[in-house]
């Protein structure tokens, strides 16, 4: 192990001071997707599910997600989480966090929707119900996040928000609700049905909100910095790496916490013509973006668009591990859940990886791989293998 390695590692243990770690230690699942029925006692440390694609790996994945946050991992619509020809799903989890240990447990039906219990009693609200910052979840698309458009960097950014701030996710649905509604009352004023001030009251929803995700959001990335470019160089993506929060419109980065607020809606009664024109907001936290560069030489190298695969790869696993470190600070160390990601990595990133997160905390990866399985297996990961509907140790 390296000591940028073991150093990172370090960063990722429980302190005195900081909540401890979280730990799935029995699933038992029904009807979720291709599996009938099935239930597994799970270790605290690295887990392996392997076995052929389509075998049933992912899915078992996200069950646990569910039982921890009760939504999927894979699709908006639990309905098609639900086994064909089945009336409902349900998944029981016993989970161990900072606070105890619980046995959670969601149903859902496509015609009844969601029910949840928390150990043995109901509970009506999926916010109350929620282990916030319990799993992180890291799908094979998301290695491409780097390279890919804005949104898919934001998304990175607000997943960890909604696990580590309380109120984050309901200011990001409050600001997408709102630029929602400004932007009908856009294309309602183009279309002549309306006057020139109908977007008016939704600048101040829009403008409330933004900035309480524009503060979060750029003090999450300079609190990210140092985790980042030590876990860069830790996965063998060199030193000198740096992320950023680059705001739209670009003018906020200058603009102190507490004036964001008046900085956002003095800019939309700005744009008003513009944004009528368009029909749409033109800027705001809708269209911010993240910096991910490293530094070589005199100058700074935008990863994104100039960084090979494997650097960009490499990059993208170095934020989770910085989100999963931040995450270890606020709400306690989360269970590490990495789908079918060794597959996409060369050999030595995967060692890399696997000497990073097996041993720290409780980390599942799936697996159609042999030798990646036997690999994990070597730093100490149980394997299970998982094979037409069957699970086994």
């Amino acid at each position: 192990m390296t000591t940028a390695t073991s150093s990172c590692r370090s960063a990722c243990r429980a302190s005195p001071g900081m909540p401890g770690a979280w730990v799935a230690t029995r699933l038992d699942v029904s009807d979720v997707r291709s599996w009938l029925r099935v239930s597994v006692d799970l270790p605290g440390g690295g887990i392996v599910l392997s076995g052929p694609n389509g075998a049933g790996k992912t899915s078992l994945v996200e069950a646990l997600v569910l039982a921890c946050l009760g939504v999927s991992c894979r699709t908006a619509r639990e309905a098609e989480a639900v086994r064909t020809g089945a009336p409902a799903l349900h998944v029981g989890l016993n989970l161990r966090g900072p606070k105890g240990s619980a046995r959670r447990e969601i149903g859902y039906a496509p015609r009844q929707g969601r029910r949840l219990s928390r150990d043995g009693q109901p509970v009506r609200s999926l916010s109350d119900w929620r282990a916030d910052g319990s799993v992180l979840v890291f799908l094979p698309e998301e290695l491409r996040a780097v390279k890919g458009p804005p949104a898919a960097r934001r998304r990175h950014l607000d997943r960890l928000l909604e696990a580590a701030m309380p109120g984050y996710g309901e200011d990001l649905a409050a600001y997408g609700a709102a630029i929602a509604q400004r932007n009908a009352a856009l294309r309602s004023v183009r279309a002549g049905r309306t006057g020139v001030d109908a977007a008016t009251p939704w600048d101040m929803a829009a403008a409330q909100h933004g900035a309480r995700l524009v503060v979060a959001r750029r003090a999450a990335m300079a609190h990210l910095a140092g985790p980042f470019a030590q876990w860069l160089e830790a996965l063998g993506g060199g030193p000198d790496g740096e992320i950023g929060l680059e705001p739209s419109p670009a003018a906020l980065a200058e603009v102190a916490d507490e004036d964001v607020q008046a900085a956002l809606r003095e800019r939309m009664v700005a744009a008003r013509d513009r944004e009528v024109a368009a029909g749409t907001t033109l800027a705001g936290p809708h269209r911010d973006d993240v910096f991910v560069g490293q530094r070589r030489g005199d100058g700074l190298v935008d990863l994104r668009r100039l960084g090979s695969q494997g650097e960009q790869r490499t990059a993208v696993l170095a934020m989770l591990m910085a989100h999963r470190a931040h995450l270890a600070e606020r709400a306690g160390l989360p269970i590490l859940v990495l789908d079918d990601v060794l597959s996409e990595l060369d050999p030595d990133r995967r060692g890399l990886l696997l000497d990073a997160v097996v041993g720290e905390g409780q980390c599942i990866l799936t697996t159609a791989d042999p030798a990646a399985a036997q690999a994990a297996a070597e730093r100490g990961a149980r394997v299970l293998s998982v094979r037409e509907g069957l699970l086994a140790a």
